[in-house]
């Protein structure tokens, strides 16, 4: 597994990725199994000091092309022998000689210039709009820490219900859903600690407050808001489709208007595909993350499900690494995926005022998500169906990804504020 925390910056902001193993290990849609599972490659949630800027290192938001990956990967030409065992059906074990420097290979990728979405512009373009309306993003996910100073003024408040009374004030079934609901325990407690670092990042990314000394996130804190929907947790980030269901009809029947989807299943039920095909949000969704070798595949061929679905109110994201092509773990499909966004080291919030590297799918859906949140807020005279239309008639094309997308280009945000102007 991949894993690199932001010390592993350096002054040219250098990245060395070393293996490690972690219980928040790779995972991935299961074609057998009908739960959902969240798109990381991780884990990379180690906390770092909450208390530096670190604008600079969130090369999605402005990428210098100062950044540079570098990998050691084992050169099976160095050995001077492999032992092979054999059983009774075939090799049954190998074992390698004592391995050092010599036997692997340093392997570097640099970023690109201008490889970002674009956002600088996007926030200047938001700002001059006068008549912003207010945008609810579910996030539907592991649970979220709300009380995150870079998140505790972006989580959606429900009005309607007074808090700690243990009333159903607004008589929705839910007691005390002030700021959403937990789905798999079924009550209101929305965060447990590092079990829900993956919605906690996600939610960085839409909305984090800048200018406070953390991360800043894509969508404007003061308009955009996050409900919490915990519908995925334990060990492996398991979520059962009936608890993601409730979740979607919980959102839509408090008002979201977005909806993000940073998990997928190789198998699904018409139960969930009448939930999405159905809703009047607009869903964003993780195009996923490879084979269990982290190699990404065409999900045209061989789907994933919600990212697959043939739906107008769905966006399905790829991975895009900083140097313009998708990261190898990345899935892709010409049809079902519409357009790549970054999310690859990227860094965003995690529980108990930290921040952290996460890297994924799961990190790239969130990017479009805080996009769509944007331009929604800062247009009000485009429809949600025009979001989605703006949003992939403005990527900025790249070579790499044609035929890997449907849209041939990558996220870019201030184009998408000026389409159709």
């Amino acid at each position: 597994m991949k894993h690199f925390t932001a010390a592993a910056l350096s002054a040219v902001l250098s990245i060395s990725i070393t293996a490690v193993s972690s219980p928040l290990s790779y995972w991935g849609a299961k074609e057998n199994s009908r739960e959902f599972s969240l798109f990381f490659s991780g884990p990379g949630v180690e906390a770092v000091s909450s208390g530096d800027e670190y604008s600079e290192y969130q090369w999605a938001l402005h990428n210098t092309g100062r950044l540079q990956r570098t990998e050691r990967k084992l050169n099976i030409r160095t050995l001077d022998s492999i032992y092979v065992h054999y059983g009774e059906n075939g090799v049954d074990g190998i074992a390698l000689p004592p391995l050092g420097p010599s036997n692997y290979d340093a392997i570097q990728t640099d970023a690109v210039a201008g490889i970002d979405i674009n956002i600088k512009e996007a926030w200047q373009l938001y700002e001059q709009e006068s008549n912003k309306r207010p945008v609810t993003v579910a996030v539907i996910d592991t649970g979220i820490d709300t009380s995150h100073k870079d998140l505790k003024d972006a989580i959606w408040v429900n009005e309607d219900e007074i808090p700690g009374d243990s009333i159903d004030n607004d008589g929705n079934g839910y007691v005390d859903d002030v700021n959403g609901w937990n789905f798999i325990s079924n009550n209101n407690q929305l965060c447990a600690g590092d079990e829900d670092t993956h919605g906690t990042h996600g939610a960085g990314t839409i909305a984090a407050a800048k200018g406070n000394g953390g991360v800043a996130g894509i969508g404007d804190s003061r308009y955009i808001k996050i409900m919490v929907l915990k519908a995925l947790g334990g060990e492996e980030g398991k979520g059962s489709p009936e608890n993601v269901i409730q979740a979607i009809r919980y959102a839509e029947a408090n008002g979201a208007q977005i909806c993000n989807l940073s998990f997928g299943s190789g198998q699904t039920s018409p139960e969930f595909e009448a939930a999405i095909r159905d809703s009047n949000m607009l869903f964003v969704a993780a195009a996923g993350n490879g084979n269990q070798y982290e190699i990404g595949y065409n999900i045209d061929a061989h789907p994933v499900y919600p990212a697959s679905f043939p739906y107008d109110n769905i966006i399905t994201v790829g991975n895009l690494l900083f140097n313009g092509h998708l990261d190898e773990s990345s899935n892709y499909g010409q049809t079902n995926v519409d357009l790549a966004a970054p999310g690859t080291y990227i860094l965003s919030t995690v529980p108990s005022d930290t921040y952290a590297y996460m890297s994924g799918t799961s990190m790239a859906a969130p990017m479009v998500a805080g996009a769509a949140a944007l331009l929604y807020s800062g247009r009000p005279d485009l429809s949600l169906s025009d979001v989605r239309t703006a949003l992939l008639s403005s990527v900025h094309k790249l070579a790499p990804l044609k035929g890997k997308t449907a849209s041939g280009g990558m996220l870019d945000v201030a184009a998408a504020m000026k389409w159709g102007r």
